[in-house]
């Protein structure tokens, strides 16, 4: 008899993006593991971006419950002069502004929402949840974030209904990216310290992307806790390699100032002046600086610029590229960031070009792997010696990289490594029940 999971999701179907895929596998998989997955998520949620496609993709017979929400950002459109229909990502909160209407609208963002503008959801999941755990006879409770107000749903649910909980963070709390470059009042720093303390603290265990957000969620622990690395994995399929007139790099995704190319745009100028062409292709969000410095080093007419794709529409743009480019934000706290696109990437099989912090996981991913090259923020020799490498493997029709070790990184593999991690919590629960 499978046991009963209740996976807490504010992003789900028809929103779009790499946190959407990570819990949708979860409860694609899941049942091959002996674990029957219950959705709770929003009805109308504000997602950064949207993607019809990937309905199809929900398990048939999969329960999913959904309720309304309170969300800010109807506001914040209102105040920073935004349409109602337009997707606000989570890199806004970066982007400079001289806007004060605006500037003003990030503050009211950062100060007043904590953690997070998605605080609004948690009176309505908890009571939600509260029936779900009751009438579903719900054996252990999931929450994946960010948004990190999840956990506090978590929290609350696991307090009164004595359920098992497993917090689950694909981005650290309070060193998220999209919060490190920010200033944020005293008050809401203090607030929002602990907030995460008590939600770490009270999991019966802690699930991330990466051993680097593992450790520094550990640290902030009063006592040891049980935690599981669980990577985000692939779930495509690699396909012939196209046949271009000359080598085509993509990128998919958001692509903020904190994830500028700053290397490969300058190397690919300098190649450009020994006949050394290569296309670019940027599919998603891309930040106006990127534009800029793609003018300036003379690259516009081998660039296109693609606004975000349904992902099954991403993946084929993937599969028509030579290589894939993935950049690390450059901030502080880079190491132990793990996107998803990077298994999608090892997953197609395409050359990976990566620009970040040569010390973090990716880059021994990538190296473990064999399938790229991670490339230093500032290295432009070392990215111009990569593609010209890349240029003779394209010209003679071989492989780049030989791409060994990555079959562990598939998506049935690292729901199976929660799933037994989920079942081990179970298991330590049923134990102090007994004593």
């Amino acid at each position: 008899m499978s046991k009963k999971v209740l996976i807490i999701t504010y992003y789900w179907p028809p929103s779009g993006g790499p946190g959407v895929q990570r819990v949708l596998n979860f409860a694609k998989y899941l049942p091959k593991f002996g674990w029957e997955p219950i959705i709770l998520t929003v009805r109308k949620g504000e997602y950064p971006a949207r993607d019809i496609s990937l309905e199809k993709e929900i398990p048939s017979g999969l329960k999913i419950y959904k309720t309304k929400t309170f969300e800010p950002f109807s506001l914040f459109k209102l105040i920073s002069g935004k349409k109602q229909n337009e997707n606000i990502g989570t890199y806004i909160l970066t982007e400079k502004s001289p806007n004060l209407v605006t500037r003003l609208s990030k503050w009211i963002r950062l100060n007043l929402f904590i953690p997070d503008a998605r605080v609004g959801w948690k009176r309505f999941a908890v009571k939600a949840g509260e029936k779900i755990i009751r009438t579903e006879g719900i054996d252990l409770i999931l929450t994946s974030s960010p948004p990190h107000s999840l956990q506090l749903i978590g929290q609350s649910l696991a307090r009164k209904t004595g359920k098992p909980w497993v917090a689950d963070y694909r981005d650290p709390w309070k060193e998220v990216v999209y919060n490190q470059n920010v200033k944020r009042s005293p008050f809401a720093e203090r607030k929002d310290r602990k907030l995460e303390h008590a939600a770490l603290n009270q999991a019966d265990g802690i699930v991330s992307i990466s051993k680097d957000i593992l450790r520094l969620l550990e640290s902030k622990c009063d006592k040891p806790k049980e935690t599981h690395l669980v990577f985000n994995g692939y779930d495509n399929t690699p396909a012939p390699m196209p046949d271009n007139s000359c080598p085509v790099i993509t990128y998919t995704g958001v692509l903020s100032v904190t994830r500028i190319p700053y290397p490969l745009l300058v190397a690919l100028k300098e190649l450009r002046e020994e006949n050394v062409r290569f296309r670019l292709k940027f599919i998603g969000n891309t930040c106006p600086e990127l534009k800029s410095l793609v003018d300036e080093n003379g690259l516009t007419s081998d660039t296109e610029y693609i606004s975000y794709l349904p992902h099954e529409e991403s993946i084929r743009h993937i599969n028509h590229s030579d290589a894939l480019l993935l950049v690390i934000d450059n901030v502080p706290n880079n190491k132990g960031i793990l996107t998803g696109k990077l298994f999608e990437y090892i997953g197609a099989r395409r050359a990976i070009f990566a620009i970040g912090n040569l010390e973090g996981e990716a880059a021994h991913i990538i190296e473990e792997c064999q399938c790229g090259k991670m490339i230093d923020y500032n290295d432009v020799a070392g990215a111009k010696q990569t593609l010209r490498e890349l240029y003779s493997t394209w010209e003679n029709h071989i492989p780049a990289y030989p791409f060994s070790n990555s079959s562990r990184y598939s998506r049935e593999a690292t729901t199976g490594e929660l799933a037994n991690f989920m079942t081990h919590i179970l298991s330590q629960q049923a134990q102090k029940t007994e004593l």
